[in-house]
């Protein structure tokens, strides 16, 4: 009504609504930031901690481990299992029961017990190539651009190398399970260290980029396989060694030495990435935005270079590409857009109840097969050296019986 007097506390309301909204807007723009930067870590700050237990050893015997039903301990295939001081190898479910699975066990190295936490991984060889796969294999450096950089060499007969460039946070040991294919069909393989890896020199800033500089160091690796005899190269990226791959072939001199590209469970694009780890915790994808506002301002990351559809051109070549149903840390969505993107270049292998990089660990002897095939394929033998007019052990020059 004309002339009602409002109460001095209905006149404040309004500002101290007002003020209320900015102080709650102010202290969630403060939380994002904080928890940005705090995730922001998780992705460029180097990590190498030997291992953090997830599993309990329930019962053991010689040649078999019980441990808590779970989806990972339940899954088929091939894997790893770590503590301090030991390491052995997990194979096939033997016995599945409501609360426990019994999985075969071998290769243990340490004391392992009843009641002790370990960790169960997915890179089932522990140690040098020598010890872990009984292969000979040379240690060697590789003169980087900031450093020496420790490498293992397995040999081969071929002129075609393969270089093996593991994951974010990983080290030389991620590559050994597919060694002995390698090894198998002739080609040495150059398992490379990049910045900021033990015994390899740390980036300047001490972060990772994400692939944007840490290719130089494959080049670097490139570079020694050429000069050692190598006549081509095959790229073989494990998760963020993905992403590594495809900025060497963007950017190196030597990328027209590449005569194919394997890919397992790559990071194809980080954008995607990050966005795809924001709805896996349950948060909606503009959450991964103050994440790469952060990560940008602390590593100076260009987001386009790091989205292998900027620059297909570059993939013009035979490329396997592995991706796990299952991969809940990269999307498999990135590596299926990819495999459309370039229909008669990329092969695309989904491996059923496969997490991340454990396409092998679920079926060993169909990875190794498709990996054969394509190997062989994009890499036609080169012809037999004879001496002119040399006969075969067939009778003929030319292969053909008498």
């Amino acid at each position: 009504m004309p002339g009602t007097l409002r109460s001095p506390v209905s006149r404040r309301s309004p500002k101290r609504l007002a003020a209320l909204l900015a102080l709650l807007a102010g202290a969630t723009v403060v939380i994002a930031t904080a928890l940005s930067w705090h995730f922001s870590s998780r992705v460029i700050v180097p990590d190498h901690s030997h291992w953090s237990s997830n599993v309990e050893i329930v019962a053991l015997s010689p040649h078999s481990v019980t441990l808590g039903r779970t989806r990972v301990t339940s899954k088929p295939g091939v894997y790893d299992i770590a503590w301090e001081g030991g390491s052995a190898v997990l194979g096939g479910v033997t016995d599945a029961r409501e609360e426990t699975v019994t999985r075969r066990l071998s290769g243990v190295r340490g004391y392992l017990l009843p009641g002790m936490e370990v960790e169960l991984g997915s890179e089932v060889h522990n140690g040098t190539p020598g010890e872990a796969l009984g292969l000979p294999y040379r240690d060697v450096s590789i003169r980087g651009e900031l450093g020496p950089l420790p490498a293992w060499l397995v040999p081969g007969r071929s002129k075609t190398w393969a270089i093996v460039i593991h994951g974010h946070n990983g080290d030389r040991q991620n590559g050994l399970k597919v060694v002995p294919a390698l090894h198998r069909l002739g080609l040495p393989a150059l398992l490379v260290s990049y910045r900021n890896d033990l015994g390899a020199p740390d980036s300047p800033d001490g972060h990772h980029h994400l692939g944007l500089t840490e290719w130089r160091d494959v080049d670097a690796a490139a570079l020694y396989a050429l000069r050692k005899g190598a006549r081509r190269l095959v790229l073989f990226g494990f998760s963020m060694g993905g992403a590594v791959a495809g900025r060497f072939m963007a950017d190196s001199p030597r990328a027209d030495r590449v005569a194919a590209l394997v890919l397992d469970a790559p990071v194809v694009d980080w954008t995607e990435t990050l966005e795809f780890n924001a709805s896996e915790m349950g948060l909606p994808e503009l959450a991964s935005l103050p994440l790469r506002w952060a990560i940008g301002a602390r590593a100076d990351i260009d987001w386009e270079a790091l989205d292998y559809a900027s620059h297909l051109e570059d993939f013009e070549l035979p490329t396997l590409l592995f991706h796990g149903s299952d991969d809940g840390l990269v999307p498999k969505s990135s590596s299926e857009e990819l495999a459309r993107a370039l229909p008669d270049r990329v092969t695309y292998v989904e491996a059923a109840e496969a997490d991340h990089v454990q396409a092998w660990n679920v079926a060993p002897k169909v990875y190794e097969q498709r990996l054969r095939r394509f190997l062989e394929d994009a890499l036609p033998a080169p012809a037999p050296q004879r001496t002119e007019g040399t006969e075969t052990k067939k009778g003929r020059p030319d292969g053909r019986p008498k």
